[in-house]
């Protein structure tokens, strides 16, 4: 396609001029104003005119257009296509039907063990977990829950999965170790959890290893000036020897890691050497948003270390947090707190069965304050 320039002194003059000259397939390219000198050994007396660049096309190039049209059609059908699909698919999912395996329940019970399904708990531990809250209505002659539904399903949940958020506030535990893969939030974390542990009275000292991520170090020591606590940086396990007698007054010791691959052994055995030489509650942090495989996937890989419980965060970039009842459920490691967005100190609920009801029951998942839960 080879390109002319048209100048005229109104648009309507541009095209008449653009059909006359090019003919109908020539198309305008760009345009713009120019002033030019009405006489050209005069510098002033200048009008406004219209430049217009259009293409022509040569042998070839209308063939080549069209296509161009007909594949980007074929992509967009294909993407429409695609877009339906999904579209389809979260349709069925929130009309599935769950008399294959709600058999035997009553109609609240089924609408229960549906949500659960939706929001992405497994088919048989949303069953066990409904089971639990139920008993047998004999005028109904199903299983039924056997008070409010709330309360029901959160008894169930307490026999189902282990919640240590508010009971680790009291605990007697020295040192406190986040690890996990990269990117899922371990230092904003930190910074969270120690706000809640002054604010519940504690004395409390943070130390970082995290000194490979550009910005890391200074990220989490301006939160932890902002709460006048004690920061020590270790950049070797002697290091890190060292921080922890230098915080000995301190009631508990929150240490902050670099995020390690699962898949890069060599990092986590150096982990490894740091952690192998103080007594510690190892903490693994799951981002909510993982599918399931990847999250057992890491605690497999993470699996070299003494691991106490997971951490949960992100759980405001999901809409499908059923991913994380199964792996609790699943693997009955207690749950510490779970972290609901990226603001410091306020988005982090210590793991408490009131917000995993919710979490189950509501359309909205965000937390809401519940009766007795720590709140920053």
């Amino acid at each position: 396609m080879r390109t002319e320039k048209i100048i005229a002194g109104s648009l309507q003059e541009a095209v008449e001029e653009l059909k006359k000259t090019y003919g109908e397939n020539a198309v305008v390219l760009s345009s713009r104003i120019i002033k030019k000198h009405r006489w050209g050994f005069l510098p002033f007396f200048k009008t406004t005119l219209l430049e217009i660049t259009v293409g022509i096309p040569e042998e070839g190039d209308f063939k080549d257009m069209v296509e161009k049209e007909v594949k980007d059609l074929e992509r967009d059908e294909k993407i429409r296509r695609s877009i339906n699909e999904v579209a389809k698919t979260v349709r069925e999912l929130k009309t599935e039907d769950v008399s294959d395996y709600g058999e035997g329940f009553s109609l609240r019970a089924k609408r229960v063990l549906s949500r659960m399904v939706y929001k992405g708990v497994r088919k048989e531990i949303a069953k066990r977990i409904i089971e639990e809250a139920c008993g047998y209505d004999i005028e109904l002659g199903m299983l039924d829950f056997k008070e409010e539904v709330r309360e029901s399903l959160r008894n169930s949940l307490q026999k189902s999965i282990v919640l240590e958020g508010n009971s680790a506030l009291g605990s007697s535990s020295r040192i406190l170790v986040l690890i996990g893969p990269t990117g899922v939030g371990k230092t904003t974390t930190i910074a969270k959890l120690s706000y809640i542990f002054k604010k519940a009275g504690k004395r409390v000292g943070v130390v970082t290893l995290d000194s490979y991520r550009v910005g890391a170090v200074e990220q989490l020591r301006s939160f932890v000036n902002v709460m006048e606590l004690p920061f020590k940086i270790a950049e070797t396990p002697k290091d890190l020897m060292k921080s922890v007698d230098e915080l000995s007054d301190r009631d508990l010791i929150l240490v902050d890691t670099a995020g390690r691959s699962q898949h890069d052994r060599f990092r986590l055995n150096e982990l490894k050497v740091f952690l192998e030489n103080i007594k510690a509650d190892i903490y693994l942090t799951l981002s909510a948003n993982l599918s399931e495989l990847v999250m057992y996937e890491a605690i497999m890989q993470f699996g070299m270390f003494p691991v106490r419980g997971l951490i949960f965060s992100k759980m405001d970039e999901t809409s499908y947090p059923g991913n994380v009842i199964n792996v609790a459920y699943r693997t009955k490691l207690p749950v510490l707190c779970f972290t609901t967005g990226q603001t410091v100190p306020d988005d982090i609920v210590m793991a408490n069965y009131d917000y995993l009801t919710d979490l189950i029951l509501e359309e909205s998942h965000e937390f809401r304050s519940a009766g007795g839960t720590p709140q920053a």
